[in-house]
């Protein structure tokens, strides 16, 4: 049984990158304010491009633009990714830079734990209302899930809410009651592993703005909206620590470093906004993985 390995893998994240233990299987980091303010600012103005909308200082107001905004979906995925284009690929590159700030920060006094960084984070608009073609879909992260059916069974989840509903439109978790290797296994959609939320159960737990959450595959967690929620704004993304590697259709995403992006590299997001939206390589990999390119600077 792996579990006890997996719940040591968290408490090594609570010693030596000095996280709040807030689970034994998910661990908290709260950002000091200036480097929240300065990634929300990233955020905010990565999503007035790709949404076609002016930037506004005040949360509320820009979040209600950005609820205006809900048919304005040709850079928006059904399950509310903002996927990045090249006419606002340079915001896309200053997002990719202060989160990489984020995480080098927090993996300071030891970097060596931290063995695959994901240069393909999913900043993501949750609209208060599910958007209507994302409810049938095998992905929809509503329903709960663990990324390890998608990615392999080692990586870990790090969640981040940016701004808005967090209250009634959230993440929810469910810890195993007893736990078993074949509830982490592969699976082309998230219905046919419902099975495993028998074996589960719901904790009592909110994510809070301005923390990263990290946790291991072995919670589920799924996108709960509450009646009369409103839009969320955050980013999720994952993270690799120990000698495990990622689904072989989503190594390209994973650097062994943290990269210096626009100092040492830039990321091209591949397409334009007028052109169809490319396909993904296979089921189990990112909605920029055909055409994500990396520029590396002399």
């Amino acid at each position: 049984m792996t579990i006890s390995y997996r719940k040591k893998r968290i408490k090594n994240i609570s010693k030596y990158w000095k996280f709040n233990l807030v689970h034994p299987l998910m661990a908290e980091h709260k950002l000091n304010n200036e480097n929240f303010l300065d990634f929300k600012h990233a955020i905010k103005n990565y999503i007035c491009k790709a949404i076609n909308i002016g930037y506004e200082n005040n949360d509320k107001i820009f979040l209600k633009k950005v609820d205006l905004s809900r048919k304005k979906l040709t850079n928006i995925t059904p399950n509310g990714g903002v996927v990045p284009k090249r006419e606002f690929h340079l915001e896309y590159n200053i997002v990719l830079r202060e989160w990489s700030k984020i995480v080098n920060n927090f993996t300071l006094n030891n970097k060596k734990m931290l063995k695959k960084f994901r240069i393909t984070p999913n900043i993501r608009i949750k609209f208060g209302k599910e958007l209507n073609n994302n409810k049938k879909r095998p992905l929809n992260t509503s329903l709960p899930h663990s990324d390890a059916w998608v990615e392999g069974p080692w990586g870990m989840n790090c969640f981040f809410p940016i701004m808005g509903d967090t209250v009634n439109n959230n993440l929810v978790y469910y810890e195993p009651k007893v736990f078993r290797e074949d509830f982490l296994s592969t699976a082309k959609s998230y219905n046919e592993m419902q099975w495993v939320l028998n074996h589960y159960k719901k904790i009592k737990f909110t994510p809070k703005p301005g923390r990263v959450y990290v946790s291991d595959y072995a919670l589920v967690h799924n996108t709960n909206r509450k009646t009369g929620s409103k839009t969320r704004i955050s980013i999720d993304t994952t993270i690799f620590i120990g000698e495990h590697e990622p689904h072989k259709d989503r190594m390209k995403e994973y650097r062994n470093e943290i990269p210096k992006i626009g100092i040492d590299e830039f990321i091209d997001a591949g397409q334009y906004q007028a052109n169809k939206p490319a396909e993904k390589v296979s089921t189990f990999s990112h909605y920029t993985s055909r055409v994500l390119k990396t520029i590396k600077f002399k």
